[in-house]
């Protein structure tokens, strides 16, 4: 009988052990995962969402910015571009079925506008490759005045870079204010993408000179 309550004893200890011993396995393990998840979401809200969010911010502001406080040139050109043009008599030229008119020199802020309509009278699309305005020496009779020609940037255009055919298209160029001499004209040369249909206008000093006036 002694012998029987001794094994039976030494089974209950070496059961009560084993549970202790698994019991410290177990909870290891799940402490450290749980402070490992929580540390990396910390920092990945803090550190990368924030300067992500405000940096789309400013720009588009900055964007809005721009869009709504355009140059007063801008403003005056698109209000322009609506006319017909002061300028009534055929003050045109014609080349292989494009005709160009000038339709008016206006004036406003500080800068001058020219207007110009272009009239594809072809069954071929007019691309445009390039657009210049330099001075041209007056023709008196057969002979020309001779004069130092100058080229005339616009800084700021509305045009097309194609005139459909049977269409007619207006363009607008803006120019920072100035006047030409009596023995020169303002030469408006339009040239062709692959093509020899090069247009040239003249556009008279009296023009400039009777700009109409807009603001």
């Amino acid at each position: 009988m002694r012998r029987v309550l001794i094994v039976v004893g030494m089974l209950f200890g070496i059961f009560g052990y084993s549970q202790k011993s698994t019991q410290k396995l177990y909870k290891k393990p799940v402490k450290k995962t749980i402070k490992k998840t929580v540390s990396k979401k910390a920092t990945t809200a803090i550190v990368v969402d924030t300067p992500v969010e405000q940096s789309i911010e400013n720009v588009e502001e900055k964007n809005e910015q721009e869009v709504e406080n355009p140059e007063q040139y801008e403003i005056i050109a698109q209000k322009i571009i609506k006319k017909n043009g002061w300028i009534k008599n055929r003050n045109s030229a014609f080349v292989r079925g494009i005709e160009g008119f000038v339709k008016g020199v206006y004036v406003g802020g500080g800068k001058v506008y020219v207007l110009i309509e272009v009239a594809n009278r072809t069954n071929i699309n007019y691309d445009v490759e390039s657009i210049s305005f330099i001075t041209s020496p007056v023709q008196v009779k057969d002979r020309q005045i001779e004069a130092e020609e100058k080229i005339f940037s616009p800084i700021y255009a509305i045009q097309k870079e194609s005139i459909a055919k049977k269409s007619r298209e207006k363009f607008l160029f803006v120019f920072d204010k100035f006047t030409i001499s009596d023995n020169k004209n303002l030469l408006f040369i339009m040239s062709e993408i692959d093509g020899e249909r090069t247009l040239s206008l003249d556009i008279k000093p009296k023009y400039i000179i009777g700009a109409e006036y807009v603001k």
